[in-house]
């Protein structure tokens, strides 16, 4: 399956639209910067990765932003799939605001909510990366990437137990996270050549 530039810009305006959110870039935000400085004081992480290699979704009320750290559209095929799988992940995060109004706040403030909250999105992860390339991310890989987010070997231990799980539905072509399922069927429209492999969208539609 080949995505190009065009297949990256559509789809980003196509999510941004469904799910109600502005795509801002992460090195000219004031309020990234202030969080950045921040998680440095805290010491859970660089001010200079939190900027550069991490995107942030962001939603208070009508305050719905999504901070990128690239210019979508731009890069190899791996950076433009990558893209996609992105711009998913994130939208969940912006599903995971729309079902606890408090989600911003607990999720700054909680190691056991964040992780919760990172575990549902990489799911996403793992369902697009397996639609694109027909291959697991590993549960471990997905969970110790939580190291960079300030949460403690327990909570990680915990996330590897249930994206262990997820990985036995994902391997089965389940999808289960309602912004894969969405990002899949606009995938499957839009692609000249999307993957042919039978995809079971557990749960109800979205």
């Amino acid at each position: 399956m080949r995505v190009t530039s065009k297949n990256v810009k559509d789809f980003w305006a196509y999510m941004a639209k469904k799910y109600d959110f502005s795509v801002v870039d992460k090195g000219s935000s004031t309020e990234m910067a202030l969080a950045g400085w921040w998680l440095e004081q805290m010491e859970i992480q660089s001010k200079e990765d939190f900027l550069e290699k991490y995107s942030t979704t962001l939603c208070l009320g009508e305050f719905r932003r999504v901070y990128i750290p690239f210019e979508i559209g731009k890069g190899t095929q791996a950076q433009l799939i990558q893209q996609v799988i992105t711009c998913t992940h994130e939208s969940q995060h912006v599903v995971q605001s729309d079902r606890d109004v408090l989600h911003s706040v607990r999720y700054a403030t909680s190691d056991a909510y964040r992780t919760q909250a990172e575990v549902d999105a990489y799911r996403v992860n793992m369902e697009l990366y397996w639609h694109f390339y027909g291959k697991l991310i590993k549960p471990t890989t997905l969970a110790n990437m939580l190291k960079g987010y300030g949460v403690g070997k327990a909570d990680i231990r915990v996330a590897a137990k249930h994206l262990t799980i997820a990985a036995k539905v994902v391997e089965r072509g389940g999808v289960i996270t309602g912004a894969s399922k969405v990002a899949i069927r606009w995938l499957e429209k839009h692609l000249d050549n999307p993957r042919v492999r039978k995809l079971d969208f557990v749960g109800l539609k979205v």
